[in-house]
């Protein structure tokens, strides 16, 4: 006779253990497969920022963002790593090459021979427009073959730009003509203070965050700067005196992105990149031309009770500063020479797309005009 031996409550509880794991384990493998599409193809870009997060290139930043995730319906966020939190601001072209950054903010002075072509944008050329200028290197950038394969050999594809605004000088006390640079004490940097040096001027080379002390102590009596930088540090409160050159502007000082990272982004992102990094310029040229009269018109009627006086000097005197810069021009183009790459070809481009927009903006006016 056979018995019928039935479950204990340990075996029942086995049973119910088993039973689970076999319904349960299913849902367990089948749950990364069942989130996949809410997350296909997103994608969040570490972008490598010295700056911090404020200020009108800041905002500028965000607005690009905000824009990039909008026009991929969320596929492309990005996060910002601010004031050198993931890469020192000269680290930020061979980090983002190697993939330490997917994009970042570079400064092309600081990576001269990396990026010879691109920093033409420094050159004191006559081009202090913002919009004019930006347009010119941006279409220089995406157009010319040289900087394509420049930027390529670093393995990163360049986005968009950023521009500093035209050069003026503050200082101490007034200088009222070209004659009275000779033995100034200059703050300088890149080949202005170069042709401030071959004007006469006794040049000191420091960064913006010394300059007011060095205002104050007499160490300098004029920096080289922007009416931005003017406000943001403060310089009014040591030196009431600007001499509006409108001379050029830095513009070797852009954006750019992993160059593996963007090739392998479906096409239409990568259009949304290139289109973005079009609308982007207008954006921050906009931002930067009506941020400088608002700068200017704010320190010209005073703040806590210090303001400025603002100068010009003679036509004939800024044209010759303008021809005094020219020679570094040449510089530039005998050591692209040098090191046998065709300088001429892409200076004339240059020189033919600055001519192109000016003469846009001429006819037309700004686009958000």
């Amino acid at each position: 006779m056979h018995t019928v031996r039935l479950f204990t409550s340990r075996g029942l509880r086995r049973l119910a253990v088993s039973v689970a794991v076999l319904w349960i384990l299913p849902l367990m493998l089948m749950l990364p497969l069942m989130m996949l599409p809410s997350v296909a193809g997103a994608l969040e870009l570490r972008f490598a920022e010295f700056g911090p997060n404020r200020g009108t290139r800041a905002e500028a930043l965000e607005w690009f963002a905000k824009e990039l995730a909008q026009r991929t319906d969320g596929a492309l966020t990005i996060n910002f790593h601010w004031g050198k939190a993931l890469l020192g601001t000269g680290a930020v072209l061979k980090g983002v090459g190697d993939g330490v950054a997917d994009m970042g903010s570079i400064v092309g002075f600081l990576t001269p021979k990396e990026l010879y072509y691109y920093n033409i944008g420094d050159l004191p050329v006559e081009n202090s427009d913002e919009w004019v200028g930006m347009r010119a290197i941006h279409a220089l950038a995406t157009m010319d073959t040289h900087l394509a394969k420049e930027f390529a050999d670093n393995h990163v594809t360049y986005i968009t730009n950023y521009t500093t605004g035209p050069i003026q000088l503050i200082c101490t006390r007034p200088v009222p003509n070209l004659a009275a640079v000779r033995g100034l004490k200059v703050r300088g940097s890149g080949p202005y203070g170069k042709t401030m040096t071959a004007m006469g001027a006794v040049v000191e080379r420091m960064g913006q965050p010394a300059v007011y002390q060095a205002l104050d102590s007499g160490l300098i009596e004029c920096n080289q700067n922007y009416y931005y930088s003017m406000r943001a540090y403060k310089q009014y409160e040591v030196a009431q005196h600007v001499v509006e050159l409108d001379w050029g502007q830095n513009m070797s000082f852009g954006i750019i992105m992993n160059q593996d990272v963007f090739k392998g982004l479906p096409k239409a992102q990568q259009q949304v990149l290139r289109d973005l990094g079009s609308d982007f310029i207008d954006h921050f040229a906009r931002l930067m031309i009506e941020g400088r009269a608002a700068d200017r018109q704010a320190m010209v009627h005073g703040i806590d009770g210090k303001r400025i006086d603002v100068s010009h000097w003679p036509a004939k005197d800024r044209a010759r500063l303008i021809q005094a810069g020219e020679a570094s021009i040449k510089e530039w183009l005998d050591g692209a020479a040098a090191l046998k790459l065709d300088g001429q070809a892409v200076y004339e481009h240059y020189q033919r797309l600055i001519d192109q927009f000016a003469k846009q903006k001429a006819d037309k006016g700004y686009p958000w005009r």
